[in-house]
């Protein structure tokens, strides 16, 4: 194991009792869905909800969530609380594995992400969701692969050149969560922790050098940042990141100013402070990330025009 893969092996590891110390009661978790046949360990999700939904004769939205993990680790089992939170509120949560560099390429990778979002369709002969309410939501990575999911189903020609599957659904509203937008940026800027260059070699599948300038040989290069692929199509987006981010560095505002320029709805929180870094609102214990998250689902609510059962519990 590398020191990439160790950093952010020790990032879940010691994060995983504070991001999964909250929880929320009845929520139900069907474990292990597999989305697709590729790899059945891995490609699998598990659904949240609230059992109420199912017997009060309404369709719901669904939200898929994206988890982090520096695109070569993480599991949706460190994403449990952040799950029931939006299952709480409403939501049908498909919060999935997928395979990761480097064992796979970065555009398997993404096809990987459009499987699990087609697989809501599925879903929804089961399960009373929405499927002209759907969110998507993913973290660091996970938020990466978020704005590459709407960028593929927003841009048919950019599908056509990743060699990716058709996607016939739409995500009607985004929550991106302290995120990487800008690879180009990423690669031109410091190697943090001295891990970029060799995180950059699994995902883009060569040896990239330490200056990371041979990283522009990547046959993809200019397709595969976000923030340089977005469209007037792209739908509304919550927007959350760190000022002081230690990771994700500048990346947050990148994006909103990217929504802003193209006149697209969108609300924004920063937290600020080295307390409150990358990834701050996974630990619903603080009140600055309960505040980010309240304020992400009531967004999205309005932008759905979904109802919150919460509203009518004490």
């Amino acid at each position: 194991m590398n020191k990439a893969e160790l950093v952010f092996k020790a990032i879940d590891v010691f994060g995983e009792r504070p991001q999964n110390a909250v929880h929320f009661p009845g929520i139900v978790r069907v474990q292990n869905i597999a989305y697709a046949q590729k790899d059945p360990p891995l490609c699998v999700g598990d659904l949240y909800f609230r059992r109420d939904l199912l017997s009060d004769g309404k369709k719901h939205p669904a939200l898929l969530y994206i988890h982090g993990g520096g695109f070569i680790k993480g599991d949706k089992d460190y994403r449990v609380t952040n799950s029931e939170f939006f299952a709480h509120h409403g939501y049908f949560v498909f919060n999935i594995d997928y395979r990761m560099p480097p064992e796979i390429s970065l555009i398997e990778n993404f096809g990987d992400i459009i499987d699990a979002f087609e697989y809501l369709r599925i879903l929804a002969d089961t399960y009373p969701i929405d499927l002209g309410r759907i969110a998507v939501s993913g973290d660091s990575s996970g938020a990466y692969q978020t704005g590459m999911l709407a960028a593929s189903a927003f841009d048919g020609e950019l599908r056509q050149t990743l060699g990716l599957r058709e996607i016939t659904l739409r995500p009607a509203v985004l929550a991106l969560m302290c995120g990487l937008y800008d690879m180009e940026k990423l690669l031109t800027g410091p190697s943090i922790f001295g891990v970029v260059p060799e995180t950059a070699s699994m995902i883009l599948g060569f040896q990239v050098d330490r200056d990371m300038k041979n990283a522009f040989e990547y046959e993809y290069i200019h397709f595969i940042s976000p923030v340089r692929l977005m469209n007037e199509n792209w739908c509304p987006a919550f927007l959350a990141w760190s000022k002081d981010d230690i990771i994700c560095v500048g990346q947050g505002p990148l994006m909103a100013a990217e929504y802003e320029r193209l006149g697209l709805p969108h609300e924004t929180f920063e937290a600020a402070g080295l307390l409150n870094n990358h990834c701050f609102h996974l630990n619903l214990g603080t009140t600055l990330a309960k505040e980010c998250m309240d304020r992400c689902v009531k967004y999205m609510n309005g932008v759905l025009g979904a109802d919150d059962p919460t509203e009518n519990e004490a």
